[in-house]
């Protein structure tokens, strides 16, 4: 049986990668007798090696889950067969496509005295041949390059990001839980949940805001990590234990949208933002508190209020990277 830094570093998943596989039902774990964390036996490394094998794929997690819980072949070959009709699909419309820019091309050729813009537009024939592609059309091409790009680079082991935001977050004081060791996330989320729930902080503070960082990570060769989460709260408000008042100073990042559990991607991320000429990093450099970087669970506003009992279900975080002009 294999520990959860083990499975980690072996297989490169993050830790938090792991639990989130684990609450959706995709892998198992267990514990052994005077442990306090949790072990991996050699069916649930196989399991996840199938769903890394998936995921290269690019199949969702809910298609994963559905191909695994089959006994049989039946439920993977229709998930492929899905996905192949969709595939030949874009084939078909980007095959129309260049065929376009092919007539389009060969024509700007022929009269190179003219602008681009005129010569397409007094050419009955080739305005023909736009009209006849319909705008899905065009939206599957940028769709198949975008894909077809992301795949190139992580190929080549890195990926840029493009979708990375410059936002201010507000000074603010906050109700802060920490927990360490075991599901350190679950648990100083449960503790949020039901302080936000028994204080009503939604009708107190409608613009509440849900932080958290790793404090501290794992370490080398021992399962002994925690987590720490930051809800917004008026000023002047207090809290009680075991949760501690804190300040936040707020400030500049940049932020990255990912669905819950893709944490690989604070590895492009950090990439992206430390190439930037316009801004500097600016983290804690403590790797106590993950260096000043935080992560956001959006719209926890609305997820509290629907939650009755328990943690809510986060579907989207902000990862979020303290910066500085240059």
């Amino acid at each position: 049986m294999l520990t959860v830094s083990e499975v980690s570093r072996t297989y490169g998943v993050s830790a938090r990668m792991l639990r989130h596989y684990e609450k959706l039902g995709l892998i198992g774990s267990d514990r052994k007798e005077g442990y306090a964390y949790r072990v991996y036996r050699p069916e649930d490394i196989q399991r996840l090696r199938q769903i890394l094998v998936l995921r290269k794929l690019r199949l969702s997690l809910k298609e994963i889950g559905a191909i695994l819980n089959d006994p049989g072949p039946a439920t993977a070959i229709s998930v492929f067969e899905k996905n192949l009709a969709e595939m030949d699909e874009e084939l078909k419309s980007l095959g129309a496509v260049r065929d376009v820019i092919g007539e389009f091309c060969n024509a700007l050729k022929q009269r190179r005295a003219l602008p681009a813009g005129e010569i397409i537009l007094q050419d009955s024939r080739l305005l023909a041949l736009a009209d006849e592609l319909s705008p899905s059309s065009t939206l599957i091409q940028e769709e198949r390059k975008s894909i077809m790009d992301n795949l190139k680079q992580a190929d080549q082991g890195s990926r840029e990001m493009r979708d990375i935001r410059i936002v201010h977050l507000p000074e603010s004081d906050v109700a802060a839980a920490h927990a360490a060791g075991d599901e350190p996330e679950d648990r100083a989320g449960r503790m949020i949940a039901e302080f936000a729930r028994k204080t009503k902080l939604w009708e107190k503070h409608p613009g509440l805001r849900l932080y958290g960082f790793n404090h501290p990570g794992i370490v080398d060769g021992t399962e002994i990590h925690g987590y720490e989460f930051w809800i917004t709260i008026p000023e002047g408000m207090e809290v009680p234990a075991p949760l501690v008042k804190r300040h936040f100073a707020g400030g500049t990042y940049a932020a990255h949208m990912i669905q819950m559990g893709n944490f690989e991607e604070w590895g492009p991320f950090y990439e992206t933002v430390e190439k930037s000429d316009e801004y500097a990093y600016a983290g804690s450099g403590n790797p106590e508190n993950m260096f000043g970087n935080l992560e956001e669970h959006l719209n926890y506003h609305d997820h509290i209020m629907e939650t009755t009992d328990g943690e809510p279900v986060t579907q989207q975080l902000d990862l979020l990277i303290p910066v500085r002009r240059k």
